[in-house]
């Protein structure tokens, strides 16, 4: 790569963040190596495996996108051996976002995970036009997949020109979101460039999906631990891991114990720390609280979500100290 080529893309990199709406550069302007880094989508559809981390977007107590906080996530999570990331349009926090400034995350995602890992960048529910700029946007910052959104009231066909058109913007693999039926997952199968999907509907669908497509397409879980073992059978091989945001020593045993095909620590780590987490204290604002509580991010989310108060988060402390896990041993 000339000298030339790696200043214009620090350039680009450096311009993104600026642009987030109503806020200022949080960071001087002093970047990484860019990323060099490209995979086909067949490459890429073998090397989805294990957990992926869902980048939760951490905000300022004045609400402004927190760059830092959202790098300092990134580095914790590949000290312990996280390698894909993904920046999705729920978890991203997109409809409390301006267009501009999912855009800025995006470079600070691909700019943080530098050249140690995947990055996949997930569109918003939005229009052909824009889904198909944020394709190319991607490409051009480095990052290694789109993942995009099944438009909200399309029919089939105009649903099949929306991907066509993206897939012909972009060199990246294309990963699937949302629910599709089985027809339309048969007429989108000749485009070669998308290789993956994101599955979050129920674990019905999810395993139909993996009985029927699963030799088409790498049909990873969003949901949770629980998700992908019910999966696992069927060939799911990738699955959303909550855990990785703040204490990814959990994410790390499990994923060992995934490899070792030892199913009974699986199992206990799902009954011990998963169950209560995903499935009676979940919600947005105590994964935020979470983050803060373990010194990765700010509580703050953007009304009218409401964030956590400082008597909640003594909640928090107890929470976890039941669990026997603490901020100081992360």
């Amino acid at each position: 790569m000339s000298s030339q080529i790696t200043m214009n893309r620090r350039a680009l990199l450096g311009s993104a963040l600026a642009l987030a709406a109503g806020s200022t550069l949080l960071e001087p302007r002093v970047w990484a190596s860019p990323r060099n880094i490209a995979l086909a989508p067949l490459d890429f559809k073998q090397q989805l495996r294990g957990p992926v981390v869902s980048i939760p977007t951490p905000f300022t107590a004045d609400f402004q996108v927190d760059h830092a906080s959202t790098r300092n996530l990134i580095h914790q999570a590949q000290a312990h051996g996280m390698r894909i990331f993904d920046l999705t349009s729920g978890d991203g926090q997109y409809a409390y976002l301006s267009y501009e400034e999912v855009k800025a995350l995006l470079a600070t995602v691909v700019n943080a995970v530098g050249d140690k890992g995947i990055v996949i960048a997930g569109t918003g529910p939005w229009w052909t036009g824009r889904a198909v700029d944020f394709a190319k946007y991607a490409e051009s910052l480095g990052a290694t997949a789109v993942q995009v959104i099944l438009p909200r009231g399309a029919p089939e066909d105009g649903s099949v020109e929306h991907f066509r058109k993206i897939a012909r913007a972009t060199r990246l693999p294309i990963v699937l979101h949302g629910k599709y039926s089985d027809s339309l997952l048969r007429k989108l199968s000749p485009i070669d460039s998308i290789v993956a999907m994101k599955e979050d509907v129920d674990l019905h669908y999810l395993i139909q999906t993996l009985i029927h497509f699963g030799k088409r397409y790498n049909c990873f879980t969003g949901g949770s631990y629980e998700w992908f073992v019910t999966g696992q059978p069927y060939g799911c091989k990738a699955y959303f891991d909550a855990f990785s945001t703040f204490y990814p020593k959990i994410s790390q045993q499990f994923w060992g114990a995934v490899q070792k095909g030892d199913v009974p620590t699986e199992k206990n780590i799902i009954e011990k720390y998963e169950n209560s987490f995903i499935w009676t204290k979940f919600s947005h604002s105590f994964w935020h609280a979470t983050l803060e509580y373990f010194g990765v991010a700010k509580r703050y989310l953007r009304p009218p979500v409401e964030s956590y108060t400082d008597e909640q988060m003594k909640e928090i402390k107890a929470y976890y100290d039941k669990l026997g896990i603490y901020p100081q041993h992360t």
